[in-house]
């Protein structure tokens, strides 16, 4: 689904109401069964937001590529399947109460969202 973007719409979903964005983040990676997020040799990239610490995660390599840049300019994304996702990520980031940015844009906004919301809206 994502690969099939014209640059016209992933310039329009970058731009996007953070619900908006959401709900393409939830379909998109339910069709293609992966998860992406940024990595390096330290690990996955996580942020500090008002609320503690925050992962970030896209729905594709090349949405995830264009925060590869400046202070993360190291890093790559890198894929997690969405069953791992579901059965290890968001239960971890739940007991640990860490947040994650759903898809952020480049202006540094994304939707905020518990691991256990994100689960609910991952769910068959």
């Amino acid at each position: 689904m994502t690969k099939d973007l014209s640059t016209d719409q992933r310039v329009a979903l970058l731009v996007a109401p953070d619900e908006e964005r959401l709900t393409y983040f939830v379909t998109a990676v339910k069709d293609s069964k992966e998860v992406w997020s940024l990595s390096n040799e330290e690990g996955y990239v996580m942020v500090e937001t008002d609320d503690g610490d925050c992962v970030m995660v896209w729905p594709d390599a090349e949405f995830a590529a264009q925060w590869a840049v400046d202070e993360w300019d190291d890093c790559e994304p890198i894929a997690v399947s969405l069953e791992e996702f579901r059965t290890t990520w968001l239960p971890s980031l739940e007991q640990d109460n860490i947040t994650l940015a759903v898809f952020p844009n480049i202006e540094d906004e994304g939707k905020l969202t518990s691991a256990s919301e994100l689960k609910v809206l991952l769910e068959d």
